[in-house]
């Protein structure tokens, strides 16, 4: 498309821009990028304890207390009205003990310390406090749906709560290495309404946030069916490894999206999804159903978290 006629058009669909004018590719700017955002050190300490065949509560909470911040997130979100629990939690281990479990406390640590060094704004439907509603909710309702999965064909929870937490991450790492054209989208996405996120940032800019997330991903050496989902999650077509995780979670922000959470509002979802994944519709219903009694509770969260 020639360039005149995309400034007409992005005028087009969007007549209340400012006078920034965004690249028309950004495969250039980004190759410009000298430095990703580095895995924090407690990040990897926590993947290095996943080799550690003796490792246990203690050890896992040893590592988190050594970031007062995730410390006191692990423990906020042990004594969150998402859990339930009516005691005083105090530390790391009683969290993972009594509330959460080793395999959640561990994938959540990673998960948060992981995203601690994008820092992009609050606001907007691609704004930080939106991303962590989705991601909340695709922890929970990933896990809902698989559990309605025949067994022998369940995934594993690992992959399922990092899939859900991560499979965005490429709109904060846009917020924190393209402030302007983040602030960009956000107002394209806004004046909108009627056309897909997903559509829209590849429109804009030639690139998209699974692109910049696999490239994050990818430079951090995240486990490859997280890097597969991050890249592929809005493809229902995609069948190569990892698929079924893949499928899952793009069932999954498609439901999301009808209850109007998430970037795939708008977003379409094959019969043969559901087919390969042998779940029925009242199987999905069900679960929606479990997670809407949760959502208020989601929504606290994700303020706490971002507050």
């Amino acid at each position: 498309m020639q360039p005149s006629l995309i400034n007409w058009t992005l005028n087009t669909v969007n007549p209340q821009l400012d006078s920034f004018t965004p690249p028309k590719d950004m495969r250039e700017a980004i190759s410009r990028v000298q430095t990703l955002p580095p895995l924090p050190g407690i990040a990897l300490r926590i993947m290095q304890l996943a080799a550690d065949p003796l490792a246990d509560a203690a050890k896992l909470a040893a590592i988190i207390e050594l970031d007062p911040l995730l410390t006191a997130q692990v423990i906020r979100w042990a004594s969150s009205p998402l859990y339930g629990y009516k005691g005083k939690i105090t530390s790391v281990q009683e969290s993972i003990s009594r509330v959460l479990g080793f395999d959640f406390v561990f994938n959540l640590a990673l998960g948060l310390a992981a995203l601690a060094p994008l820092k992009a704004p609050k606001d907007g439907p691609i704004g930080t406090r939106l991303f962590w509603i989705q991601a909340l909710a695709s922890t929970r309702l990933m896990q809902l749906l698989n559990d309605k999965i025949p067994v022998d064909n369940r995934l594993a929870t690992a992959q399922i709560f990092l899939s859900g937490l991560l499979h965005n991450i490429g709109f904060p790492l846009l917020g924190d290495q393209f402030p302007e054209e983040f602030s960009y989208l956000n107002k394209l996405i806004q004046a909108n309404p009627t056309l897909t996120v997903f559509n829209l940032e590849k429109f804009a800019f030639g690139v998209d946030h699974t692109m910049l997330g696999a490239w994050l991903m990818s430079a951090w050496c995240m486990p490859k069916p997280i890097i597969d989902v991050v890249y592929h999650h809005h493809n229902p077509y995609y069948r190569g490894e990892n698929h079924q995780l893949n499928q899952l979670t793009y069932l999954n922000d498609h439901l999301l999206g009808k209850l109007g959470i998430g970037d795939a509002q708008l977003q379409p979802c094959p019969d043969d999804i559901f087919r390969q994944l042998n779940l029925s519709d009242e199987a999905t219903n069900e679960s929606l159903d479990k997670l809407n009694d949760i959502l208020e509770n989601i929504f606290t969260t994700a303020e706490m978290i971002t507050a």
